[in-house]
């Protein structure tokens, strides 16, 4: 029995057919049945050539009756052996069966087939190509496939994507009567005509005969996310257990992205029997598609600061749209969109003319934006190609980000062992930002001195709670001394735990002392994203900086954002290549697992056994961020112009800010794993919650609001337990299933105020990863099982003809009456036996 619905073709009661037969056990079937006859015969003539012999001196007359006697007994007897019997039965026809079994993921919404030429060529618009699922749909629905199917074999359709769906659609095979009446295609009509020959119209009668026409676009309709083409088919061949499955077909595009490929189904239709057809669908050559591979934007800005946001825009199959109208690149538009509060409609607020080049080369597009209120924005960046371009599919030419805009300044806390230049110029650009908040405590300054600062401070934090008020902490080259253990062991805990973000800038005095300082500045170390080394005695002699060293990037350094010190990637990039450098680095002995290195320092003579020394890393160090600068000499950027060392320590306290993504709000943090998810995932949740004091909650479990993008709050909400190890952080996740954005947001303790996450929900891209026809994946199904591969143009001539008619006649019922297994034999053979002996009597033979 096939799954959920598909069984063997069953027939109706009208073939129903019953027969009477009367049969005998003869010929013998065995050698001990022979040898019964054999002895039979044997012994007839035994019993006649005795009785012949005994009776020769009767008249003729006399022994005539006597043989006549004992030959009719023997005769009964010989009737018994023969078992004589009635056999009655009732018959059935079971047809045979085909299943179609159709692909209805969404890689079925591509064009059926390859881009004609002239959809190419420059005099001529593109045109809208048949989806590979209209062209399965006017396969079934249109051609004469299904009816010729018909004519020998009962259809079941079923459908696959993520899953195997059965049990769908049934249409019985044909009635030979009804084709010699209707014109059923191949089959002659009285009028001398063939069906399949095209006609004005379908006449009622033939219309009634063929019954209601099922509903296609139902069946058809593609919505899966995935595809499992290689399980799916071995599925159906596993739970089908009927003798007169003919074949199964498989009409797809031989896209097979989730579970095992084709083999295992290949293997279990070789070993039932069943021939596998597999009809092909779909281009083979990748389909023009324009795509918006990623938008990098930040989640929270605070006001007055300027932002980025960066589109990768890629392409497939551009190659011969360009080829064709002899080009080196497509001319489109990009446009940023930012959604009005009043009327709820996205408005183009910038748009940029940039060319796109062959497959595969993605352009970037950066748009620069400065938020003029504290609100949430919501905002779009969307691809318009030329007037007569045509892409295969649109939707993945939007994409929408939405970016939290905060009016809370930066708190920024600045140490320094000495008033060295970048303290100075670095203190004066971030004291003079609107967005920030600095304080400073100059460990060389005495009470009485004056410095641009919104606090002065002379020692360190003394408390928890002052100390992760900040949300940046820049250290020139200071003296660890001054800073308590238990201090330390605070930064630490603020870094890791509360995001905070810390800058650590080398210097000739005191990094030298926390190089070669034994375990007691431990947690210190553990801070650095490098290995700082003992200072060598060359590094000392000052005649060695004598000429400046050029900044060698690495290549993450050269797509670092906040290394661009110029309006655009390009005036960065010169910007940095006219700099001469800098007259020295701290040396460093490698960088820690999980760090990366932005820049090198230049000088050959500086180099160890590790490499050139960094001179620019950052790493992640639980919730925040530490950045390493080797060199106290980036005021030198001046020179060149004075903007570009304001642009640099902004980027760059910025940057170290990341892990504080909503200042002012730390007691409670969601912290998400990712942005993006696919429909049907689970997106996990941690939330860090702290009490007005900074310590856990006492609480072991929160709950979390979640609103669906229809604004729908989700029910019941997200429980968090708290995490054992962490008490101040608790875990979950919830369920997506609709593509949008999801909203979180979580309480503040003690307080009004909430904080939020989000996550972007669409559809999986797998279904996207390969949009060409994959002609070796199904060929590769139906090979050695009696099937073959055909394309959808081929199916409706070629495949009836393939396909074997493996329709059976069963037994319903059956009686056996033996006919013999009377009173009146009994009585026939008695009397027979006794008028002999009764004869013989009367003879005086006995």
């Amino acid at each position: 029995m096939l799954p959920n619905g598909i069984t063997g073709a069953a027939s109706t009661a009208g073939d129903v057919s019953t027969t009477s037969v009367i049969e005998v056990d003869f010929p013998p079937e065995t050698i001990p049945e022979g040898l019964l006859f054999a002895g039979f015969a044997v012994t007839l003539v035994l019993v006649v050539w005795l009785l012949w012999r005994d009776a020769s001196r009767l008249r003729a007359i006399q022994r005539a009756w006597l043989l006549f006697l004992r030959v009719a007994a023997l005769a009964g007897l010989l009737v018994i052996a023969l078992n004589p019997h009635q056999r009655t039965q009732k018959e059935s026809f079971r047809a045979s069966q085909v299943v179609l079994l159709v692909d209805t993921s969404t890689s079925m919404q591509q064009p059926a087939s390859d881009p004609a030429e002239a959809d190419f060529a420059g005099s001529v618009s593109a045109r809208p190509q048949e989806p590979r699922w209209e062209a399965v749909k006017r396969l079934l629905a249109e051609s004469p496939l299904i009816d010729r199917l018909r004519e020998q074999h009962v259809v079941d359709v079923a459908t696959f994507d993520s899953d195997l769906l059965t049990g769908l659609l049934r249409l019985p095979k044909k009635d030979p009567a009804d084709s010699e009446k209707t014109g059923v295609p191949g089959v002659q009509s009285p009028d001398g005509r063939s069906s399949s020959d095209p006609s004005p119209e379908v006449s009622s009668q033939e219309a009634s005969a063929r019954g209601p026409s099922p509903d296609w676009d139902a069946l058809l309709e593609p919505t899966g996310l995935a595809t499992r083409l290689g399980d799916s088919v071995d599925k159906l061949l596993a739970e089908s257990r009927s003798q007169t499955l003919a074949s199964v077909v498989v009409v797809s595009d031989g896209a097979n992205n989730v579970g095992r490929d084709v083999r295992a189904a290949n293997r279990r239709a070789q070993r039932d029997g069943v021939p596998l057809f597999a009809i092909g669908v779909g281009g083979t050559k990748p389909p023009v598609n324009l795509q918006l591979a990623r938008l990098i934007v930040p989640t929270d800005v605070q006001l007055g600061d300027a932002f980025e946001i960066t589109a990768l825009l890629q392409s497939t199959g551009l190659h011969n749209w360009l080829a064709a109208q002899n080009r080196s690149g497509l001319s489109l538009s990009v446009e940023l969109l930012r959604r009005d509060p009043d009327t709820g409609e996205p408005v183009v607020v910038e748009s940029q003319d940039v060319t796109l080049g062959d497959d595969g080369t993605p352009l970037e597009v950066t748009f620069s934006q400065t938020p003029a209120a504290p609100t949430e924005i919501e905002y779009s960046v969307r691809v318009r190609p030329p007037a007569g371009f045509f892409e295969s599919r649109d939707d993945d030419n939007v994409v929408s980000r939405t970016v939290n805009v905060f009016d809370r300044p930066m708190k920024v806390l600045i140490i320094a062992g000495g008033p060295m230049r970048d303290y100075r110029f670095a203190k004066n650009v971030l004291h003079r930002h609107q967005s920030m908040e600095v304080d400073v405590w100059l460990q060389s300054g005495t009470p009485g001195i004056s410095q641009d600062a919104h606090e002065l401070l002379f020692k360190f934090p003394e408390s928890r709670e002052e100390l992760f008020a900040y949300d940046v902490l820049i250290a020139f080259d200071i003296d660890w001394l001054r800073i308590p253990a238990e201090q330390r062991e605070w930064l630490a805990e603020w870094i890791a735990n509360e995001g905070g973000g810390l800058v650590l800038v080398a210097g000739d005095i005191y990094t030298p002392q926390l190089a070669s300082a034994d375990g007691e500045f431990e947690t210190i170390h553990r801070l650095y994203p490098v290995v700082l080394e003992p200072v060598r005695p060359q590094f000392d002699r000052k005649d060695r900086w004598n000429q400046p060293f050029p900044v060698e990037f690495t290549p993450e350094g050269e797509a670092a954002a906040f290394l661009r010190i110029a309006e655009d990637a390009e005036a960065s990039r010169l910007a940095w290549e006219q700099f001469p450098g800098v007259y020295r680095s701290y040396p460093t002995n490698g960088e820690k697992s999980g760090a990366t290195v932005y820049a090198r320092f230049g000088d050959p003579l500086s180099r160890t056994d590790a490499g050139a020394p960094a001179l620019l890393a950052s790493q992640r160090y639980g919730q925040g961020i530490t950045v390493y600068l080797g060199s106290p000499e980036i005021w030198r950027l001046r020179s060149l112009d004075e903007e570009y060392t304001e642009r640099f320590w902004i980027n760059l306290t910025r940057m170290a800010s990341e892990g504080r993504s909503k200042r002012g709000l730390q007691r409670a943090m969601v912290i998400l794993d990712g942005q993006d998810y696919g429909v049907g995932q689970t997106v996990p949740i941690r939330a860090r919650v702290l009490t007005s004091s900074f310590e856990p909650l006492e609480t072991t479990t929160i709950s979390v609001d979640v609103y669906d993008p229809r604004g729908r709050p989700l029910v019941p909400a997200p429980v968090l337990r708290q995490d054992q190890n962490r008490p101040a952080e608790f875990i979950g996740d919830f369920r997506v299933t609709t593509p949008g954005r999801y909203r979180l947001e979580l309480p503040v303790p003690d307080s009004s105020e909430t904080v939020s996450g989000e996550v972007t929900v669409t559809l999986p891209k797998l279904e996207m990863e390969s949009l060409q026809q994959d002609v070796a994946q199904l060929q590769a199904l139906a090979e050695e099982t009696g099937g073959t591969y055909l394309t959808i143009d081929e199916a409706p001539s070629k495949l009836p003809d393939l396909l074997p008619n493996r329709g059976q006649t069963f037994v319903l019922d059956q009686q056996v009456i033996e006919i013999w297994d009377r009173q009146w034999v009994l009585y026939l053979l008695a009397g027979l036996l006794s008028l002999e002996w009764f004869s013989r009597k009367l003879m005086k033979l006995a």
